[in-house]
């Protein structure tokens, strides 16, 4: 009796001890502690979030208006000239103390000055660090465009540095000079055409005349200029462009000629040139499309009847579909050809110069023939083979590309 009690009484007591000694079942660990947004990072911080609508108004007509508002880029300073918001400035976070002069510089800008930091995009945490610098250094009124870049570049035009300019230039983007024709036709940038701003805005009938002299493909890079960062000119055009016709890739170049003159660059007045890319329509060089080998489906368009002569398409059909129904000018070479007769069948079937495309009826087999060529072949001119990416239809009597 003794002995069960003695036992009754130890066992409590040695659950008891093993407790103590942590041999009781772990509880769970505890969850980590979730990492804030920068949305949360900004709202924490007091700082006020604004979105696109917001930003352009206060942006107005692109000029610098630094004793209203100033508007700062966090970005690096590679991805701000390529493209910011029209009067910008750039602090980039990580250079914050050399680039913070350039606000302290600014004529009229005091610690109550309305500031507004973006960079680029709901996940970029670089605008919440400046404008958490900012407030550091005793600025009361800052603010933040989350949305940032992406958003912008998206709904309205950007502005580019000299640099970008020149890069565009010799990639054979259209100039556009905002101009009086009269100051155009005394100087302006080599190549560039005349849309001239007041005319463009208000007389809308004969806006087609002007808009004949853009790409074709809304997609393709415009650089409008006037006189320098004073001029309102190019951005009235560059809004015009954007929002009345859905360009996509406006750029506007606030520095103007009288900026393009500064950094020594040729004028039709000066003279001199500025090494280009050989342009499209003179060596019939593709636009490419998206993916790796692909040609852009709506520049294949244009094609389709009118091609320069260093451009051939090859239909890899078989030769029974070829027969009803075929792009002008096209040859025929049946992709079953690189499997049943061998590679040099077929590469001894293209022509010898220019830039192929190989097309089918769903891109299907267009890309198979490039496929085949690249890794069964080894072929070795690559860089002037491309395939369309699109279904093709003669049903109606000539070729539909959807």
């Amino acid at each position: 009796m003794l002995r069960n009690f003695k036992k009754l009484f130890i066992l409590p007591s040695l659950l008891f001890v093993l407790l103590i000694a942590g041999c009781a079942v772990p509880q769970r660990a505890a969850e980590p502690a979730k990492t804030m947004s920068v949305k949360e990072k900004v709202e924490a911080a007091g700082f006020q979030l604004v979105d696109f609508e917001y930003v352009k108004g206060k942006v107005g007509k692109g000029l610098r208006n630094f004793e209203e508002v100033v508007i700062i880029d966090a970005r690096p300073g590679r991805k701000y000239e390529s493209g910011h918001i029209p009067g910008a400035i750039n602090i980039h976070d990580n250079q914050f103390n050399e680039h913070y002069p350039r606000l302290e510089s600014l004529t009229g800008v005091t610690k109550s000055t309305e500031i507004i930091v973006y960079c680029g995009g709901f996940n970029c945490v670089k605008s919440y660090h400046v404008a958490k610098m900012l407030k550091e250094e005793g600025y009361k009124n800052v603010k933040v465009y989350l949305a940032g870049m992406p958003d912008w570049s998206k709904k309205s035009y950007v502005e580019i540095s000299d640099d970008y300019a020149v890069k565009l230039y010799k990639e054979n983007a259209t100039f556009v000079d905002a101009r009086p024709i009269r100051k155009f036709e005394d100087e302006t940038i080599p190549e560039a055409v005349s849309i001239p701003d007041t005319k463009f805005k208000f007389m809308k009938n004969q806006r087609q005349k002007y808009l004949d002299k853009l790409p074709v493909d809304k997609k393709d890079a415009v650089v409008v200029f006037c006189g320098g960062f004073e001029c309102v000119k190019s951005h009235t055009v560059s809004g015009i462009l954007v929002s009345e016709y859905g360009y996509e890739n406006v750029y506007n170049y606030s520095a103007g000629l009288p900026g393009w003159k500064k950094n020594g660059h040729p004028t039709t007045k000066t003279g001199g040139t500025i090494e280009k890319s050989v342009k499209k329509d003179e060596t019939g060089a593709l636009k490419e499309g998206k993916e790796e080998g692909t040609v852009d489906k709506e520049y294949f368009k244009t094609l389709i009847d009118d091609r320069p002569d260093s451009i051939h398409i090859v239909d890899v059909r078989s030769p029974e579909e070829f027969k009803q129904g075929h792009v002008k000018g096209a040859i025929n070479i049946h992709v079953n050809d690189v499997y049943k007769k061998g590679c040099d069948a077929v590469i001894n079937k293209l022509p010898e110069d220019g830039n192929i495309v190989f097309m089918c009826s769903a891109g299907g087999r267009s890309s198979e023939m490039y496929y085949a060529l690249q890794d069964m072949c080894g072929y070795k001119q690559m860089d002037r083979l491309y395939y369309l990416d699109a279904h093709v239809d003669y049903s109606s009597g000539k070729c539909e590309i959807e």
